[in-house]
C-alpha cells in the first residue's frame, strides 16, 4: 500500500508542539529576577494617655504620660514632640520632673526634643501635668501629640491622642474628726479639736465654722492658724460662740486645725452637754449631713478643795469674826496650785474668787496646796492657817507658803485657809 505524507494540518501542529517544548525548556533555565529589599528606616511609635481621665465641670488638671518608641530598623534623626492642648488649656511649668533626656518648651511651642533614637530605642516617660477650663458636663476633649524626625518608614503610628470628659462638679465639706469626747470635772476644760476637708472634685466657696458655747460650758478661747476667728453673740440661735473664717478648700484639702475651749461650770454628775460645730460655704454642696462636728462631755463627780486666804487685820494671830479675804491679783493673792503626789497625775491652778475664797473640783487623789501672794502680803504663823511652811522674801514679787500633803475621795471635800497680813 503506498505510504501517504501528512497533511498540513498535522505537520503544522507538530511543529507548534515542538516549538512550545523548547520554550518551556528554555524559561525552566533561566535565572530568576532578584527582589528588591526594602530601605533600612527610623520607624517612630508614639502612645499617649491622660490620668485623670474625667474632670469636673468648674475645670480642674490632669497629667498626660507620652511614650515614644523606635521600632524601624535605622536610628531616627532628631525627634520633635508637638503638643496640641483643648482651648485654653495650659501646660504646668514646675512641680513635675522633665527626664534630661528631653528639652521642653511648654510655654511657648508646646513642643519637647529627643536626641536621636537607635533602632529598637524607647525614650524616657514624659508626664507634664495641665490645667483644663471649666465646661460642660459630658463634653470630651482631646489631647494630642505628634512626633517627627527624617525618614520612617511609616508615619501612621506617629501620632497618639488621648480623651478627657467633663463630670458634674462637686463640693462636699466634712469634719476630721466628726465626734470626740471627754470625761471632766468641773472647771476642767472642754476641748474640741477638728478640721475641716473638702471631699468633693472642685473647690469650695469661703467656709465658715459656728460653734456656739452650750449652757454648762463658760469660756471663749480658741487655738488656730490659717483661721480668721471672733467670739461674739448671736452665733447661732442667739447664743454666744465662735465664728471662724477659711479660705477656699481645693479638691481634697484638708484645712488647719481648729481647737475651742471652755470650762466646765457647776453641774450635776453624769450630765452630759455637746459642743457642736457646723461648717458652711459659699459654694453649693451634694450634702449637708456631714457638716457638723460634735464633741460630748461627761461630767465626772470630783472631790472638792476649798478654803479662804484670810487677812489678820488686828495681827493677833488668829482668825478673828469679821476677818476678810484678801483681795485677788496686784499686791495681793497671785495663784493658788493643787499639785499631786503621784506622778503624771494633773494638777490644778485654782480659781480664787474676788473675797478670797477658792474653789477647785480635782480628781481622788493626794495632793498639797501650794499659796502665792504679792507683797506687801505676807504670810503668818496661825493655828487658824493650814500652811506648814512658808516663806517671805521681802522685796521679791511673790511670797510662798505650802500645806501638808492630803488625800481626798471622789465626792469628799477638804477645806484648806491660809493667813496673811
Amino acid at each position: 500500500m503506498p505510504v501517504q505524507p501528512p497533511s498540513t494540518r498535522q505537520h503544522l501542529l507538530c511543529s507548534g508542539l515542538a516549538v512550545g517544548a523548547l520554550a518551556a525548556l528554555g524559561t525552566g533555565l533561566l535565572p530568576a529576577a532578584p527582589a528588591v529589599a526594602a530601605p533600612a528606616r527610623a520607624d517612630l511609635v508614639v502612645a499617649t494617655s491622660v490620668d485623670p481621665v474625667e474632670v469636673p465641670a468648674s475645670g480642674g488638671w490632669s497629667t498626660l504620660t507620652l511614650d515614644l518608641r523606635n521600632s524601624g530598623t535605622k536610628a531616627s534623626q532628631d525627634v520633635t514632640v508637638a503638643f496640641t492642648l483643648p482651648t485654653d488649656a495650659w501646660f504646668f511649668t514646675d512641680g513635675f520632673v522633665i527626664p534630661p533626656s528631653w528639652n521642653c518648651d511648654l510655654l511657648g511651642t508646646a513642643t519637647c526634643t529627643h536626641a536621636p533614637l537607635a533602632a529598637g530605642e524607647v525614650a524616657d516617660t514624659l508626664a507634664i501635668p495641665f490645667g483644663i477650663p471649666g465646661g460642660t458636663a459630658g463634653d470630651t476633649l482631646t489631647v494630642t501629640a505628634r512626633a517627627s524626625t527624617g525618614m520612617e518608614s511609616s508615619t501612621a503610628n506617629n501620632t497618639g491622642q488621648a480623651t478627657l470628659r467633663y463630670i458634674p462638679s462637686t463640693v462636699d465639706l466634712d469634719f476630721v474628726p466628726a465626734a470626740t469626747t471627754q470625761q471632766l470635772l468641773t472647771n476642767e476644760q472642754a476641748q474640741l479639736v477638728t478640721s475641716v476637708r473638702n471631699t468633693g472634685n472642685s473647690p469650695s466657696g469661703d467656709v465658715t465654722v459656728t460653734t456656739p458655747v452650750p449652757t454648762g460650758l463658760r469660756g471663749s478661747e480658741t487655738y488656730n492658724e490659717g483661721w480668721d476667728c471672733a467670739f461674739g453673740d448671736g452665733v447661732a440661735d442667739g447664743r454666744a460662740g465662735w465664728r471662724c473664717i477659711h479660705g477656699p478648700l481645693q479638691p481634697g484639702q484638708t484645712s488647719e486645725p481648729l481647737e475651742f475651749a471652755a470650762s466646765l461650770t457647776d453641774a450635776t454628775a453624769g450630765a452630759v452637754v455637746t459642743i457642736e460645730a457646723t461648717a458652711s460655704t459659699t459654694s453649693t454642696e451634694t450634702t449637708l449631713d456631714n457638716n457638723t462636728a460634735r464633741h460630748t462631755v461627761t461630767w465626772e463627780q470630783a472631790a472638792v478643795v476649798r478654803g479662804t486666804v484670810w487677812v489678820d487685820s488686828n495681827r493677833n494671830g488668829v482668825r478673828d469674826a469679821g476677818e476678810a479675804g484678801a483681795p485677788v491679783g496686784s499686791d495681793g493673792i497671785d495663784h493658788i496650785e493643787l499639785n499631786p503626789h503621784t506622778p503624771g497625775q494633773p494638777g490644778y491652778t485654782v480659781t480664787i474668787n474676788p473675797d478670797g475664797t477658792y474653789v477647785a473640783y480635782v480628781r481622788p487623789g493626794t495632793y498639797r496646796a501650794e499659796f502665792y501672794v504679792q507683797d506687801p502680803h505676807e504670810f503668818i504663823d496661825s493655828a487658824d492657817s493650814d500652811l506648814i511652811y512658808h516663806s517671805n522674801e521681802t522685796g521679791g514679787y511673790n511670797n510662798y507658803g505650802y500645806t501638808d500633803w492630803f488625800t481626798v475621795a471622789t465626792g469628799g471635800q477638804v477645806t484648806l485657809d491660809a493667813g496673811v497680813n
